[in-house]
């Protein structure tokens, strides 16, 4: 796989999660499934985390926080959340960082290029990078499942092309 053809897998990974993050009730932020979910706010917050900046920190191996802030911070009352403009920004935001962070790297580095990252995973560059949008895809198809239970208009076309 080449930067590029990564690129293109995100964004069409971006087009339908926007989507979807647009049907999620301003109303409804704080609303989860069950008392071990996140709440909207949260999940949507969590998704559109900058997968450049993740990338970024790989490439590097500099990242933000320290083993114990990370795990503190994974706890359900602490994960930050978001309204859909602030979400949808973020989204955005990522398509120029991404795009930016492989830019700055060659073709043999992505594909080549050892990497760790603190929750233990490890791997070849394209590999990790990989694994950064499964567990987007993870995320989008949660916050689906969501909007299915408060009986919104969600289908297979939705989830996947938006």
């Amino acid at each position: 796989m080449t930067k590029n053809d990564y690129y293109e897998c995100v964004m069409e990974a971006y087009r339908p999660a926007a989507n979807l993050i647009r049907m999620v009730p301003p109303d409804k932020l704080d609303w989860r499934p069950g008392p071990t979910f996140m709440s909207f706010g949260q999940l949507i917050n969590h998704l559109t985390e900058p997968m450049g900046d993740g990338l970024r920190c790989l490439i590097t191996n500099q990242w933000p926080f320290t083993p114990e802030q990370m795990e503190a911070g994974m706890k359900l009352e602490n994960l930050p959340s978001c309204n859909v403009e602030q979400a949808l920004e973020r989204l955005e935001k990522d398509k120029t960082g991404i795009r930016e962070v492989l830019d700055s790297i060659s073709e043999e580095e992505f594909a080549q290029k050892p990497v760790s990252a603190p929750w233990g995973w490890k791997g070849k560059l394209e590999i990790m990078a990989v694994l950064f949008r499964e567990h987007f895809t993870n995320h989008k198809m949660q916050l689906f499942i969501y909007l299915k239970l408060l009986s919104l208009p969600v289908n297979t076309e939705t989830l996947y092309m938006g």
